[in-house]
């Protein structure tokens, strides 16, 4: 069961971070976890969280074939860890693309929104875990 003040103390923790751990199934089923930029989730409000990647990524082939993943918020100053485990939806909206398009994404290559190697990625979450103290929290979302 989802609680409210757990769904918060989450998004707390994703806006705290630069970077997150994102987890994905390689073709051989083994799982590959890499860094990724967490700069869209900066201001988020709910659990909608959106990435970005090329669309010839190792991490794009994965997810198209298995869109389950994980990823992994950790903030060193505070010691505050979570995981969430969802699946990775690709939007191909324009409207979308441009709504979450930053300039600074042109220092990677992108030309803008209408780049066709640039893919916004949202994270659907299912569940979470984290601790507080010696507590467990899991939740279905």
């Amino acid at each position: 069961m989802m609680e409210t003040n757990d769904i918060q103390s989450i998004v707390d923790v994703v806006r705290s971070c630069n970077d997150t751990v994102l987890c994905t199934n390689r073709l051989d089923e083994y799982p590959e976890a890499r860094t990724v930029m967490n700069a869209l989730n900066a201001n988020a409000t709910n659990l909608e969280l959106h990435f970005i990647t090329d669309r010839d990524s190792p991490k794009m082939k994965q997810l198209n074939h298995n869109p389950k993943c994980s990823l992994y918020y950790f903030n060193p100053n505070a010691r505050y860890a979570v995981r969430l485990f969802g699946e990775m939806r690709i939007i191909d909206s324009i409207n979308e693309k441009q709504k979450y398009w930053r300039d600074s994404y042109s220092d990677f290559g992108y030309m803008g929104p209408n780049d066709p190697n640039l893919t916004l990625l949202q994270f659907i979450p299912k569940s979470y875990k984290f601790y507080v103290g010696n507590e467990m929290k899991t939740g279905v979302i």
